[in-house]
């Protein structure tokens, strides 16, 4: 597929096949006699072969930096699926921002943040530039805070203290969950609302989506669902994607449904699966390079496992109800995807998988865990059901990758709406037209 996708940039291809078909002979020529150094020896050379011709020279692979969250295995910090940050300790972790270089199995780890005492530090996003990152972290009223912290792309290094980007005024309410904007403008998530879950007595505050002017310090909230808004980042065509939890006379087990609005809460309407009992929950959906329509995302239940789950590549240019569009379970290749309909969604899954970051249609840095004795570490798997593994680090796990690189920003959508105005305009369509 390499070879083919990219000709002038992967010209080693045939070379490797007929390494691997050699290799091939001798492991079955070994494996059938005692020599067991000869059945290790082509045992490693089939490794060696695998990062070379997956990783290495992957024409995808075209940065040497990736940034990472390295967080004690004994608390990995995710929410239940149905809350948000603000339900869960504010300290209490070991954990830190890091930056991997190069990206290979033998590459080195270093610490790019380690917050202080215990605090949590992720949701990371990364700005087109290459140059800044935002993250939540404790800040202000010790609530959470979005935190902005920039990067030297050359060296990797942190240019600069961490400074805290939502104004942070009120003293019970929690900021977090951030992604930059192509005009320079942020959304996170809030629970100024100041709405509760229904299912567990209000106790658990309900977060939706805000918009912070960075020049005037000025939000606005966009969205006022009764239920959660999850995981915003932008779309190639300059709109914004978001998981909502819609509870209102609904089976609300199966409700988180992708939703896409305009960056400044205009035109607010579903991406994907609505009125499906598949999936569950979807967290951390991101679009894929240049398509109008692919996604990446996780898939999870209700009850059960906190937002890890299956990897799935979905079109709702396809289709948007249940497995319509559905391009592929990872892995799976070849395979369908019936959607089941089950509470526990994900609970016997295995491998699971957090954090998705498409370099292409096909080929995803992750952060996976292949079976229930496994750490979580940092993988490049594709559409083939290859699962390379490139960093696992013991009593760890590695989350949310980013490749450090500048990219191209979105398409800014200029605002539709005047909040200047006390009147709106509303539109009536006839559904059955």
């Amino acid at each position: 597929d390499l070879t083919h996708t990219f000709p002038q940039r992967y010209k080693r291809g045939p070379e490797y096949l007929e390494r691997l078909a050699t290799l091939e002979k001798a492991i079955q020529a070994a494996s059938g006699g005692t020599d067991i150094e000869a059945v290790g020896r082509a045992g490693q050379e089939l490794l060696d072969l695998r990062v070379e011709a997956l990783l290495t020279a992957n024409p995808l692979i075209d940065f040497d930096k990736v940034l990472l969250i390295k967080r004690g295995a004994n608390n990995l910090g995710l929410p239940a699926n149905w809350v948000t940050n603000a339900s869960i300790g504010k300290t209490g972790y070991d954990n830190e921002i890091c930056i991997l270089s190069p990206v290979t199995p033998n590459g080195e780890l270093t610490t790019f943040h380690k917050p202080d005492k215990g605090a949590f530090v992720g949701d990371v996003d990364l700005h087109w530039d290459g140059d800044r990152m935002l993250f939540s972290s404790i800040g202000s009223n010790d609530r959470w805070q979005v935190f902005e912290m920039g990067i030297d792309p050359a060296t990797g290094q942190g240019a600069g203290a961490p400074q805290q980007v939502t104004p942070g005024v009120e003293t019970d309410v929690d900021n977090f969950d951030p992604c930059y904007l192509p005009d320079g403008r942020v959304i996170f998530s809030s629970t100024r609302a100041f709405h509760g879950v229904p299912c567990v007595g209000g106790s658990a505050p309900v977060a939706n989506l805000v918009l912070l002017e960075r020049e005037t310090g000025v939000e606005r909230q966009l969205c006022f669902d009764q239920d959660q808004n999850w995981c915003p980042t932008v779309l190639n065509n300059g709109r914004v994607l978001y998981t909502r939890w819609e509870y209102s006379d609904t089976p609300h087990y199966f409700t988180r449904l992708l939703f896409h609005m305009n960056p400044d809460g205009s035109g607010q309407m579903e991406y994907a699966f609505s009125n499906s009992y598949w999936p569950n929950s979807t967290f951390y959906a991101r679009p894929v390079p240049n398509h109008p329509t692919k996604v990446v995302a996780v898939i999870s239940g209700h009850h059960g496992v906190p937002r890890m789950g299956e990897l799935i590549v979905y079109d709702p240019g396809k289709g948007r109800h249940e497995g319509q569009g559905t391009v592929q379970r990872i892995p799976g290749y070849g395979k369908p995807v019936e959607p089941r309909i089950a509470d526990g969604l994900v609970n016997g899954s295995w491998p699971r998988f957090l954090h998705p970051y498409p370099l292409s249609d096909k080929y995803f840095l992750v952060s996976c865990q292949p079976n229930s004795q496994s750490n979580w570490g940092l993988y490049l798997v594709d559409v083939f059901d290859n699962m390379l593994k490139i960093l696992d680090v013991p009593g760890y796990a590695i989350m949310e990758p980013v490749p450090l690189r500048r990219t191209q920003a979105p398409p800014v959508i200029p605002d539709r709406i005047d909040t200047s105005q006390t009147t709106a305009v509303l539109h009536l369509q006839d559904v059955y037209a």
